[in-house]
């Protein structure tokens, strides 16, 4: 397997619908979709594998200020365990050194312990939760990290 990652955009719509509804059960509507892949003030890239064209993982954000607020990243079930959420991490991470970021926000499923697990393992830190966050009534774990500009090392 050989992935790119690439800036997502409108025509990536149907291919970010799936992958949503595969990884994620939907997480996102087709016009929350729209909205993230064509709002210039947010920053979508994709994991694209070379070989078979298909998008195997997607990483949706917010740049506010000088915050990046992660939203969403999904890589596909099969593809699970092989880096590709940590390539899509890592290419963020730089990206937002570019546009002078100092910390990148996020929240996690209280219940998702490999989530959890997986930002702990790449900097971040809790900082803190909010109660019912989502539809199911689950909480959210709010992580953080902080981000020099002088480097691209998670």
């Amino acid at each position: 397997m050989k992935l790119t990652i690439i800036k997502l955009g409108i025509l990536h719509l149907n291919d970010c619908i799936k992958l949503d509804q595969k990884s994620l059960k939907g997480l996102w509507n087709k016009s929350q979709w729209e909205k993230e892949l064509t709002d210039p003030k947010r920053i979508c890239i994709g994991a694209l594998d070379l070989e078979t064209k298909k998008l195997l993982g997607v990483c949706s954000s917010w740049l506010i200020l000088d915050e990046i607020h992660i939203t969403s990243i999904a890589v596909d079930p099969s593809h699970q365990g092989k880096g590709i959420g940590t390539i899509l991490l890592s290419n963020l991470i730089k990206h937002s050194n570019s546009l002078r970021a100092t910390q990148i926000y996020l929240e996690v499923k209280d219940t998702n312990d490999a989530a959890k697990a997986f930002y702990k393992s790449r900097g971040f830190k809790r900082e803190g939760s909010r109660s019912n966050f989502y539809n199911d009534g689950s909480d959210a774990i709010i992580f953080t990290k902080k981000l020099t500009n002088k480097s691209s090392k998670e």
